[in-house]
């Protein structure tokens, strides 16, 4: 089967099952944010994420989002992780100059050059 890259987020609400998916997720998943989550998976193995996830939360109080990403290779990263992401997209890397689009973004948000 065909593995594609999901983006997994989660906002529990009890520290207890929040301690339970962080746990299991960052077993699983490469973490981007405290509670975003990375993961290349086939059809069952995301199947089998998503009910282990679902087993540890509270569907009534807490939200857990799954997202397929089909281009990975054109996500563009900044910030902190961003050399550590470097090696996950073959479009991305950390000694190119900034694009425009980067210029742009760092002259909106008051970033330095």
């Amino acid at each position: 089967m065909m593995k594609i890259h999901y983006l997994i987020a989660y906002d529990i609400r009890e520290p207890k099952r929040l301690r339970k998916v962080h746990y299991y997720i960052s077993k699983k998943a490469m973490a981007l944010q405290r509670s975003v989550f990375l993961v290349k998976a086939d059809k069952s193995d995301i199947k089998k994420i998503a009910i282990a996830l679902l087993e540890r939360a509270d569907t009534q109080k807490d939200d857990i989002r799954l997202y397929p990403l089909q281009g990975v290779n054109k996500m563009w990263v900044a910030g902190k992780q961003a050399e550590k992401m470097s090696g996950l997209y073959p479009a991305f890397s950390s000694q190119l100059k900034p694009s425009l689009t980067s210029r742009f973004i760092n002259r909106l948000f008051g970033a330095k050059k």
